[in-house]
C-alpha cells in the first residue's frame, strides 16, 4: 500500500486491514509449517521424494514478504495517527 493511500483511510479501516494482514499472515505461517512437516516425513522416509519440496518451501516466506511490508505500513500510519 502506498503512503498516501493509507493517510486517506479512516482510523477503522487501517485496524481492519491489519487484522486481515494479520490472519492472512498467521494462516500462511500455520501452512508452511504443516508442509515443513509433512517435507521432513518424506525425507526420513523416501529420502529422494522430498528434495523438489525444499525449493517450494523456501520461496513461500518470501511470497509473504509483500504483506509484511504492508503490515509494517499500516502499523507505523497507526502510531502516527495514536500521537
Amino acid at each position: 500500500m502506498a503512503a498516501e493511500k493509507l493517510s486517506k483511510l479512516d482510523f477503522s479501516e487501517l485496524i481492519k486491514n491489519q487484522a486481515k494482514l494479520k490472519a492472512i499472515i498467521i494462516a500462511g505461517t500455520i501452512i508452511w509449517l504443516f508442509l515443513m512437516a509433512c517435507v521432513v516425513y518424506l525425507f526420513i522416509s523416501k529420502t529422494k521424494s522430498a528434495i523438489p519440496f525444499i525449493a517450494i518451501l523456501t520461496a513461500i516466506p518470501i511470497a509473504f514478504l509483500p504483506a509484511i511490508n504492508s503490515l509494517i505500513e499500516i502499523n507505523k500510519e497507526i502510531k502516527l495517527r495514536n500521537k
